[in-house]
């Protein structure tokens, strides 16, 4: 499989603690299982949800589109094992319907990372 795209990103957990209080900030970016997650996850809730907002990041860069990509359209799951993996709906599910995606999500106490592997 040839390798299509590799996108990197990384957040100051502190920046998500503030915007994860922001209901329509989390409706405009994490779908409703994502919202799910993170509210689940305690006090772990903003290092989740730095992560999945990298995670979606990186995706967006591995493919080179940015911004044009609805954030939305990204969903982070997990398999039952805990392995996150991604799930692409709408427009974008259709773009890159023929594309498998290797993801790893980390956070020290203080920053989210992600990176995203691409493979056509």
């Amino acid at each position: 499989m040839p390798l299509y795209g590799i996108g990197l990103d990384m957040l100051e957990i502190s920046r998500m603690e503030k915007l994860i209080a922001d209901r329509r900030f989390m409706e405009r970016v994490f779908t409703d299982g994502e919202r799910d997650y993170i509210a689940g996850r305690g006090k772990f809730s903003a290092a989740s949800a730095a992560g999945i907002f990298c995670a979606k990041e990186a995706f967006m860069k591995a493919v080179g589109e940015g911004l044009a990509i609805p954030i939305r359209e990204i969903e982070v799951c997990r398999d039952e094992r805990g392995k996150p993996f991604i799930r692409l709906s709408g427009k974008t599910g259709e773009t890159y319907r023929g594309i498998s995606v290797e993801l790893s999500i980390t956070h020290t106490r203080t920053t989210a990372a992600a990176v995203a592997v691409i493979f056509n």
